[in-house]
């Protein structure tokens, strides 16, 4: 039943910036609106996808509906306590029906969120069967005041669709514990809009990396900088490539990689040194982009698909330079069709672009009109890339990691 399901994958973050959850979104094949998404549909499509290639160990959140809640409750319980959290959507009713579903819930182990709250009327009615109030942070009038009300309570907060660091700053400096939003990958634009030397003198390196025209030049870049060297080695080894002998020299890892290979993972290497002071998720999402671009374009029949992975690997670049995408890309020379791509939405890598930042937002009229106009990607195949890309992604984190 999956195989007909959509999902988004929303993180968590606690005041540190790192991810410690992530919030599942669900569209059936048929369903545009959103509301008719079954308890049977979500939880099935959780088991036959597997939790843990989707969220890895990290716990999930899952909006549930009235109807989730009063018809739902024997099937949610197939799914693990220790790591799911059910969050009740805003439009829930305080019925008795719906408050004894809550009560059931939470005797049974079970976390519960209330979502979109931004008034003290709406958290109180759920507020004993909670753990977690989600603030809805940019139309809360006077936040001080709702927090003091709310304080009263055992409950921890999150501040959800915080999209600028200013936003994500002021709710720590209210203690807030946990963040959700696109902050994240947006640029931090304080002061100007020209990147920092140190970050520039990374790109023109990676500059001269993707410009090399053969193994031996490739070479003599790789080799100026001893650091590069030494981390390029130890993730060519790592069980992210699964090799079957260890590389101990840069031109054996050249060799036997090739140049386009080894293009890639310099890129890579050479953005998550930018990413210094900056979430981990911000890399993790260029990863998950790039392979679920490098899937889209094979299955659409490309033949360049690997501009199609370097353009997911730069779509946050603005992010890691803290400047608008047009200023970040004036130190790199990329084939005009992926710089038409990062910069206009509307163009033909643009389309592809915007596709996988709807899976990410759950924007399922982007999804939906890229599946029929034209392109005629199944369903099925959209989750397989997702799924597929999201364990990628984590499996080399998880080697980056040790760099």
């Amino acid at each position: 039943m999956s195989r007909e399901v959509v999902i988004g994958r929303q993180p968590i973050f606690d005041k540190q910036y790192q991810v410690v959850a992530y919030e599942m979104l669900f569209r059936g094949g048929g369903d545009h609106s959103g509301q008719n998404m079954t308890a049977q549909v979500i939880v099935n499509a959780l088991l036959d996808l597997g939790v843990e290639k989707i969220a890895g160990s990290m716990p999930i959140f899952i909006n549930v509906d009235e109807d989730f809640l009063i018809n739902g409750i024997d099937i949610a319980h197939a799914l693990p306590t220790e790591n799911v959290v059910f969050e009740i959507l805003e439009t829930v009713p305080a019925t008795p029906e719906v408050l004894a579903a809550c009560a059931a819930l939470k005797k049974d182990g079970y976390k519960l969120a209330l979502d979109d709250v931004c008034t003290l009327e709406h958290a109180e009615s759920f507020i004993e069967y909670v753990e977690l109030i989600k603030l809805e942070w940019p139309i809360i009038e006077d936040r001080a005041k709702l927090l003091r009300a709310l304080r009263k309570y055992d409950v921890t907060f999150l501040a959800e669709k915080v999209d600028s660091y200013e936003d994500a700053e002021e709710a720590r400096n209210q203690s807030i514990d946990f963040y959700q939003g696109y902050f994240f990958c947006k640029p931090d634009i304080v002061t100007g809009t020209k990147p920092p030397e140190s970050k520039v003198s990374i790109l023109r390196a990676m500059q001269q990396a993707m410009s090399a025209s053969s193994i031996d030049e490739m070479v003599s870049v790789v080799k100026q900088d001893v650091s590069l060297s030494f981390r390029l080695l130890k993730y060519i080894n790592s069980a992210a490539f699964g090799l079957r002998r260890e590389v101990d020299s840069i031109g054996q890892a050249l060799a036997l990689l090739g140049l386009k290979n080894i293009r890639r993972w310099l890129t890579l290497l050479a953005m998550t040194s930018m990413a210094e002071n900056k979430p981990r998720e911000l890399i993790r999402q260029a990863l998950y982009r790039a392979h679920f671009l490098e899937s889209l374009a094979r299955h659409l029949g490309e033949s360049e698909i690997d501009d199609d992975f370097l353009m997911g690997l730069f779509s946050i670049l603005d992010a890691l330079l803290d400047c608008p995408i047009e200023e970040s890309l004036k130190e790199v020379s990329l084939v005009q069709h992926v710089y038409d791509g990062l910069v206009d939405a509307e163009s033909e890598m643009g389309l592809k672009l915007a596709l996988v930042r709807a899976m990410e937002a759950g924007d399922w009229d982007t999804i939906r009109t890229f599946t029929q106009d034209g392109k005629r990607v199944p369903y099925n195949e959209i989750t397989r890339m997702q799924t597929e890309s999201i364990a990628w992604a984590d499996t080399q984190m998880a080697a980056l990691a040790s760099l």
